[in-house]
């Protein structure tokens, strides 16, 4: 048995024999607006004051001129403003306008730009506009007359009802916002149309979004006004009524009946494809690994395979409906062994191999994208609360530079407060909250160059109106036309301006050459915001930071997390290895190098400060050395130039040692013991550094690189046991 629609209006069912004017104007509230409608000449005047109407002063004082975008000036007091050269301050202190009108137009036929009137209406399109934006207001959404009258001045003055209008064609005639406005004011007049049809918007197997009141997402707070939801895609109709039934209890955001509605799709072709067909009352276990395997090896449409974590999401996504529907008695005649107990519910991450391309965005591509900075954002015209075009642009890429130098997450860069920016010891540092992991308040150090990006926006930024619950962020919500600002910038529209720069690129140059001897380009879809984190990582560990420290920039708890932003690649090791294999010497300075790359990798573990050959040593992947790492008094010791950081470091190390040794008077055989370790070390690394001296430049340089790749690869393995965890508890 279906659950009432709780979306639609409380008086969902209409009286006996009522006609829909009836019903409309039943619903009307008395004394709405009652400060600006009047429902003598059916005008309506939107007053400056109230912070739910589109209406407001001219910014410049002596003008009384009312406008319909928040902190600007009019038509004519920029017009004034531009002839006369002077600064703000000092015409909003000077002018006086010559008119004292208040934003009338010839086209409204004598109506200020705040003002909309009905008269020329039906009563049933009055009462239907009466009725939608009183809807409008318990939503929250500001009511912009400008924008009512212009809508209104599109409807032929012939139209008995708002319903009877023929809305593709409508829709096509009118420009965007007005579309918009329209499908807004549409959506509740037709759910309030099924409590005097008593249709039930939720029995079909496609759900009109406007119909059955859903939010778009998560964190919408106001219905969805469009598009659909089609569950025919689950050919089993047990399952999809389950679903419809979910969806209909719950009421799910769009976006979460959407993904549920996909988890089905792949159960409901899998099982199909079962003997039973599908048989609820024949599913078992089996049937359920069946399942789980079909949502783990899912791709998009272009076959593309999902990542691995998309497809734990989907897991997740069928096990919540799982639940729900066990506890809700829906799958009374599925056996209980149909279940995705034990390991089912829960399964390991997935490892990338190396030979697994990153998401990092390549330091080749991120130069050429910074050559375009300027362009981000610059495409729209939108201005809004004093805002012009020019400012939402330099908002957008200082969130763009300041997540390409840090490496935050996307939340993690819009939702910064106006003083995350503070200094240590003359010493830059973002303070941020990883939302994630509920960690708020990181400190992470950071270059003055992305210091003072964030200054020149902070300066921008104090010039800028605000609204009252924007004012704590560094980015300050664009908000939108017709609804209030929701504080910070949202990740999805910083998605969107980024995605739109992307595409409005020149192509973007990648490394070699095509099939066709042709230049190669970037694929620009793989390019996105997340890309700039796997960047980051990956920069750092071209530079040679060791895993353990790379772990507390990224503000991660496990290593493996870690490890799994920054790659190095199988062939680069290799060629690097075949480099480096020849260069080797012995504890005596001696050449000892490796016949092949096979001889390197296989006979030998790297250790601290070299390659060990010693047999037992290799065989435990280095951590039984027989000697406790005293490396250079050892006859299997054989090092090569990628060791040289590790050993200078040793070396002033060892220095140290010996003078702490000498201070505490300690015993000489201690002492003797240093000595002789840094004479060893000494020694080795006396002779590396010749044997690299000796080398033309070119073959130097390879060498040298070849070094910093395979000291990348050994940050990566140098995991301590005891870090090692088989789920990582966060990223």
């Amino acid at each position: 048995m279906k659950t009432p629609l709780a979306a639609v209006p409380a008086e969902t069912v209409a009286p006996a024999g009522a006609s829909w004017s009836e019903w409309v104007r039943s619903q009307l509230e008395e004394g709405w607006r009652s400060s600006e409608w009047d429902p003598g000449p059916l005008l309506f005047t939107g007053d400056v004051t109230n912070p739910m109407t589109g209406a407001y002063p001219c910014a410049t004082p002596s003008c009384p001129t009312v406008i319909h975008i928040q902190n600007s000036r009019c038509s004519a007091c920029r017009s004034a403003r531009r002839t006369s050269g002077l600064s703000q301050g000092d015409f909003d202190r000077t002018y006086s306008p010559r008119r004292r009108g208040h934003g009338r137009c010839a086209q409204s036929k004598g109506l200020a730009i705040h003002q909309f009137t009905l008269a020329g209406h039906s009563p049933l399109v009055r009462w239907e506009v009466l009725y939608a934006l009183q809807c409008r207001d318990l939503a929250e959404i500001c009511l912009s007359p400008w924008a009512v009258r212009t809508l209104l001045a599109k409807l032929p003055t012939t139209l008995p009802s708002l319903l009877d209008l023929d809305r593709g064609e409508t829709a096509e005639r009118l420009g965007k916002s007005q579309a918009g406005l329209l499908r807004g004011l549409l959506a509740p007049l037709d759910r309030l149309h099924l409590g005097l049809t008593g249709a039930d918007p939720t029995e079909p197997d496609v759900w009109d979004c406007a119909l059955v009141g859903l939010r778009s997402a998560r964190d919408r707070k106001y219905p969805a006004v469009f598009g659909t939801l089609d569950f025919r895609p689950i050919r089993l109709p047990w399952l999809r009524e389950t679903v419809k039934a979910w969806a209909r209890d719950l009421r799910p955001p769009v976006t979460e009946v959407g993904r549920t509605i996909f988890v089905a799709q792949l159960a409901s072709q899998a099982l199909s494809a079962r003997p039973h067909h599908g048989d609820p009352a024949r599913l078992r276990l089996a049937d359920m690994g069946v399942v789980v395997e079909a949502i783990m090896t899912s791709g998009d449409a272009g076959g593309k395979p999902h990542s691995h974590s998309h497809r734990r999401a989907h897991l997740g996504w069928w096990r919540r409906l799982l639940d729900y529907a066990r506890a809700a008695g829906l799958m009374a005649k599925v056996p209980d062994g149909f279940t995705m107990s034990g390991h089912y519910r829960v399964l390991p991450i997935e490892q990338q191999t190396e030979e697994e391309p990153g998401q990092a965005i390549p330091d080749h591509v991120l130069a050429q994208m910074d050559q375009y900075v300027e362009l981000l954002g610059t495409p729209s015209c939108y201005s809004n609360g004093g805002w012009a075009p020019a400012d939402f642009a330099a908002m957008y890429q200082t969130v763009y530079q300041i997540q390409r130098d840090t490496g935050r997450r996307n939340n993690e860069v819009v939702s910064l407060s106006v003083d995350c920016l503070q200094w240590d010891d003359d010493h830059p540092i973002l303070v941020y909250d990883n939302h994630k992991a509920r960690r708020m308040g990181r400190r992470l150090p950071i270059h003055r160059d992305t210091a003072r990006v964030i200054q020149d926006w902070q300066r921008r930024r104090a010039a800028l109106p605000l609204p009252a619950e924007s004012t704590q962020y560094l980015f300050p919500s664009p908000g939108a036309r017709n609804r209030p600002s929701r504080r910070h910038l949202s990740t999805l529209t910083y998605a969107k301006k980024f995605r739109a720069w992307i595409i409005a690129m020149p192509p973007l140059s990648d490394v070699g050459l095509d099939d066709d001897g042709n230049e190669r380009t970037v694929d620009t879809a793989s390019i996105r915001p997340y890309g700039l984190r796997h960047a980051y990582a990956q920069r750092h560990a071209d530079g040679g930071t060791d895993v353990d420290v790379l772990r507390e920039l990224m503000d991660h708890r496990s290593i493996e997390t870690t490890m799994g932003y920054y790659q190095v690649s199988l062939k680069r090791k290799q060629e690097a290895v075949r480099l480096l294999a020849p260069t080797a010497i012995d504890r005596h300075g001696q050449p000892a190098g490796f016949a092949d790359e096979m001889g390197y990798e296989m006979s030998s573990v790297a250790v601290p400060f070299g390659n060990c050959t010693e047999p037992s040593n290799v065989k435990a992947g280095g951590k039984h050395c027989p000697i406790r790492f005293q490396c250079a008094g050892c006859g299997f010791y054989r090092p090569d130039p990628s060791f040289l950081p590790a050993i200078d470091e040793h070396i002033v190390e060892l220095r140290a040692d010996r003078e702490l040794a000498v201070t505490t008077d300690a015993a000489d055989w201690v002492i003797n013991n240093i000595d002789d370790q840094l004479g060893a070390f000494t020694t080795v690394h006396d002779r590396l550094r010749t044997d690299l001296e000796e080398m033309p430049a070119d073959t130097r340089a390879a060498v040298e690189d070849a070094g910093r790749e395979l000291r990348k690869a050994r940050a990566a393995a140098f995991i301590p046991v005891d870090q090692v965890r088989s789920r990582p508890h966060g990223r």
